[in-house]
């Protein structure tokens, strides 16, 4: 395998939630064996990026310095892939592999980016957040896009959203440390909520999940459910915001995009209805949580935001509707065959988020 000029530490380079999700696992004592599925949505195209994420998760997997059993199954470097393709099976104990998703996604996403269509572009950078800061003055906006490009620009990108277009905050402590902040902010990933989900079903997955992260996070870590894993937007908000009365900050919205969320007309204008995250999906969980009395309860979109076109949608969408939403968490502020990582297993048993099964790949191989 080619050697590569890692970080002594993945930590830095690491999305908070993935950081929150360990401490929380390891605290409740929950470690099942998971199969996490890398794909990429563009294509066809030649893979590339492959022998760094490897090295990546040979570097890092462990736990307290054992590696209980990392494989890996890869589609080897250089190899075409059609649009949704596995590129990647990850097998291990999910403490062992949940810090690890944002470096090897963005080292992937980065360099097939750069073997199919271009180079990172940092002016459009600043151009695509001056954008949205215009558009949303009065929101919260959080960099979520470590993942769509290599760990080491991080810091720059980071700098320029936060210095130079006023967005608030980051994923990372090293692009929070490039923007001058103290550390990367995050709550819940959909790793947590199916690790929660093993062990008390899907029905409950969600409540558990942000109840944990209540029990074992800091006080003034915001408590913020994600409530799509399961397709129930509406269902899992109201459940989850009854059982923290009072405690509840808000609740997360990132509908796959395979998916028409609870709440959403299938039919209609793009980005008010069908799938992914839609302004008409929004205003149901907004409506459910102030019919029941939960009005304190906010809203953080994630999920394409990146898009201006959709952005409007929501600008628009809040004229109609009223308050919709508090915060944005976005990825996309440049173009990137950005690559997806989902738990698809556990414990051997298909265990994913809805609509992200397992799909296998006979043309992968097995590299660690």
């Amino acid at each position: 395998m080619p050697s590569f000029d890692l970080p002594p530490d993945h930590k830095p380079y690491t999305d908070a939630y993935f950081l929150r999700a360990r401490r929380i696992l390891e605290a409740d004592d929950l470690n099942p064996r998971v199969t996490y599925q890398v794909f990429i949505r563009k294509g066809p195209g030649l893979v590339s990026g492959m022998d760094e994420a490897v090295a990546i998760l040979a570097k890092y997997a462990y736990i307290h310095g054992h590696d209980q059993g990392t494989h890996v199954y890869a589609l080897p470097e250089g190899n075409e892939f059609q649009p949704g393709d596995s590129l990647m099976h990850i097998e291990a104990p999910i403490q062992q592999i949940v810090e690890l998703e944002t470096m090897y996604l963005g080292v992937i996403s980065a360099a097939t980016t750069m073997a199919n269509a271009h180079d990172l572009d940092l002016q459009a950078v600043r151009d695509r957040g001056l954008a949205i800061r215009e558009l949303c003055p009065d929101k919260q906006l959080i960099y979520f896009g470590a993942r769509h490009w290599h760990w080491s620009m991080d810091p720059e990108i980071s700098r320029i959203l936060v210095e130079e277009c006023g967005w608030n905050a980051c994923s990372t402590d090293a692009g929070a440390h490039g923007a001058g902040l103290d550390k990367g902010v995050g709550t819940i990933p959909h790793a947590l909520v199916l690790a929660y989900a093993h062990a008390y079903g899907a029905d409950r997955a969600t409540v558990e999940a942000t109840l944990a992260f209540d029990r074992h996070m800091e006080p003034e870590a915001k408590r913020i459910a994600l409530v799509d894993t399961f397709n129930r937007e509406i269902d899992d908000s109201l459940a989850t915001a009854r059982a923290m009365p009072g405690r509840l900050h808000g609740v997360r919205l990132d509908t796959a995009g395979e998916l028409v969320a609870q709440g959403s007309p299938t039919q209609g204008e793009r980005y008010w209805a069908g799938k992914g995250v839609t302004v008409e999906g929004a205003a149901a969980v907004r409506r459910a949580l102030d019919e029941a009395g939960f009005e304190k309860v906010n809203i953080t979109l994630s999920s394409g935001f990146g898009k201006l076109d959709k952005l409007r949608a929501f600008v628009e969408g809040e004229r109609k509707h009223g308050r919709l939403f508090e915060a944005l968490g976005i990825g996309g502020v440049f173009d990137s065959w950005h690559a997806t990582s989902d738990i698809v297993r556990i414990e051997g048993r298909e265990m994913s988020k809805t609509g992200r099964g397992y799909l296998p790949n006979p043309n992968m191989r097995r590299v660690l």
